[in-house]
C-alpha cells in the first residue's frame, strides 16, 4: 500500500476536487427522497393555515385600531 505522500503525487487538488463534485453530483440524482404525503391530521393543519393566510391577505382578518 501506497503512503498518502505518494499518492497526493500522482493527483493534483484540482483533480481531486473534480472528482468529489462529480461523486456528489451523482449521489445527489441517485438517492432523490421519496416525496411522501402528509397524514391526513397534518393536511388538514396546513390548509387550515392557508385559509387563514388568505383571509389576512384579503384583508379579513386584519385588526384596525382607532
Amino acid at each position: 500500500m501506497e503512503s498518502h505522500s505518494r499518492i497526493s503525487e500522482h493527483i493534483d487538488r484540482k483533480t481531486v476536487r473534480s472528482i468529489c463534485d462529480e461523486v456528489g453530483d451523482r449521489l445527489q440524482q441517485d438517492l432523490v427522497p421519496e416525496i411522501s404525503p402528509l397524514p391526513p391530521y397534518l393536511e388538514r393543519l396546513v390548509d387550515e393555515l392557508r385559509k387563514q393566510e388568505r383571509h389576512l391577505t384579503d384583508g379579513v382578518g386584519s385588526w384596525r385600531y382607532r
